[in-house]
């Protein structure tokens, strides 16, 4: 379906087209001079951010973030959503599959209100409101590392949901990627901005900012996770440490009775009850030795202690 939203006193036009079929690809490209495989590729779902320059004018292809993407969602076509824009000096063509929440407040703002008044201004805002459309999710990521956070801290959780920890990661890894080619795609563009620098470097500023927080969850999550992971090792060696005690405590209780559990008939103390009373004697003084001993050494102390 393609319409044409309402710009008064405007010298530029915007024309939106949602679920793009096949003759509408032919009016696009009849009616409107539009490259014909350029405007196929919009209707397929794979395609990355990328910018193209044309004799009819410019093609910019984005991804926005899908609001309503699973919580198990972990692949590009899964987040987030396409959306393609064809920009000659006196009209934007949107094109895009699903109706998407900014570009109709951006058509809204624009029926009711004279601003913005240059073509560029209002590509300025359609591209905003696209970077902009990852703010959410990312806070959710680092509301998402805090949680990861207690759970290591707190030394409660000894393991950590793979499954969590992988989507955590995927998700990291694809809002960066799409980032980084939406800058390198604008910076391409950078020709049709000669005379509006500053809006460009307003929305190359912006990828930068987010680029930075995924940086910084990213990073944080590294360290965290090795420390987890140092966390697991001081764990082990805490139970090692348990062991090692109690087996050199019983060692030379183990010894003795081992000794006197042989099957000769010759063995010193063997009939007698007062040798008996002074094995045992023995066996309790070496165990309290044993334990005096490692008290000493601080084995028994834990590092909370």
């Amino acid at each position: 379906m393609i319409r044409e939203i309402q710009l008064p006193n405007r010298k530029f036009s915007w024309f939106d087209v949602v679920e793009p079929h096949s003759h509408d690809v032919e009016r696009l490209s009849a009616e409107f001079g539009l490259p014909y495989l350029l405007v196929q590729d919009c209707l397929r779902p794979e395609h990355l951010p990328k910018y193209e320059h044309t004799d009819e004018g410019h093609f910019l292809m984005m991804r926005n973030y899908d609001a309503d993407a699973e919580v198990d969602a972990a692949t590009i076509q899964d987040l987030t959503r396409k959306i393609a824009l064809f920009i000659t000096r006196d009209r934007i063509v949107t094109i895009h599959r699903v109706e998407l929440d900014y570009l109709s407040r951006v058509a809204e703002k624009c029926e009711k209100a004279e601003a913005p008044k240059s073509l560029e201004g209002l590509l300025h805002q359609i591209i905003l409101s696209v970077i902009r459309s990852y703010e959410k999710p990312i806070e959710n990521l680092q509301d998402l590392y805090d949680d990861f956070e207690a759970d290591v801290l707190s030394r409660k959780c000894e393991t950590l949901d793979t499954t969590r920890i992988y989507r955590f990661r995927r998700q990291i890894f694809v809002m960066k990627r799409l980032l980084k080619q939406t800058n390198d795609s604008l910076y391409r563009f950078k020709d049709f901005w000669e005379h509006h620098t500053s809006m460009l470097q307003d929305l190359r500023e912006n990828i930068d900012q987010l680029y930075f927080r995924l940086d910084e969850v990213s990073d944080n999550f590294e360290h965290l996770f090795q420390l987890h992971i140092a966390l697991n090792d001081q764990r082990a060696n805490e139970v090692m440490k348990t062991l090692t005690v109690f087996s050199s405590i019983l060692l030379p209780l183990n010894f003795l009775a081992s000794f006197y559990g042989m099957n000769f008939v010759h063995l010193p103390g063997l009939e007698s009850y007062s040798a008996l009373y002074g094995l045992m004697i023995v066996m309790v003084i070496l165990s309290v030795v044993a334990i005096w001993y490692f008290r000493q050494k601080g084995w028994f102390r834990t590092p909370k202690e």
